[in-house]
């Protein structure tokens, strides 16, 4: 596992994964997604009139894009997942992404489908920024959005 990854492309098995999950979706009349390109692939791969929103791109993870967990300094790796409103790696607070992700699920009617990176679907799902880091998304999962968060 390694921090951001915007650039890194779908492989054969998130292909496959992703096609498993044509019937799950349907034939989405609007299909929007983050502007990531594993993301972006997977869309494809789903078929629809698919959309890249640019608010639904990943947590900016500043200097850490790119690196693994062990690369970073244990201290900053802590501060970072016990205080919401830390940024040791100098990009986005996780309390303003999951801010920006909640306020654009309230900015309107929702897709048929929406596909985002694996930290866009935690947001999406969780009920608050304290509960971000304790919500598990499963890659290549198909999960229902209620109502939006206030």
């Amino acid at each position: 596992m390694r921090f951001g990854g915007a650039r890194v492309a779908l492989d054969p098995r998130g292909r496959r994964d992703v096609g498993e999950l044509i019937g799950d979706v349907g034939d989405p009349t609007l299909l929007v997604c983050g502007p990531e390109r594993h993301v972006a692939e997977s869309a494809t791969v789903l078929g629809g009139g698919s959309r890249i929103d640019e608010r639904l791109r990943s947590l900016d993870v500043g200097a850490w894009d790119g690196l693994a967990p062990d690369d970073v300094a244990p201290a900053d790796l802590g501060m970072w997942f016990t205080d919401p409103t830390s940024r040791p790696h100098g990009g986005e607070t996780v309390a303003e992404f999951v801010r920006r992700i909640h306020s654009w699920r309230a900015s309107g009617p929702l897709p048929d489908v929406v596909v985002v990176a694996k930290p866009v679907a935690q947001a999406l799902l969780c009920t608050d920024t304290d509960a971000y880091f304790a919500t598990e998304v499963r890659p290549a999962t198909v999960y229902e959005l209620a109502t939006p968060i206030s």
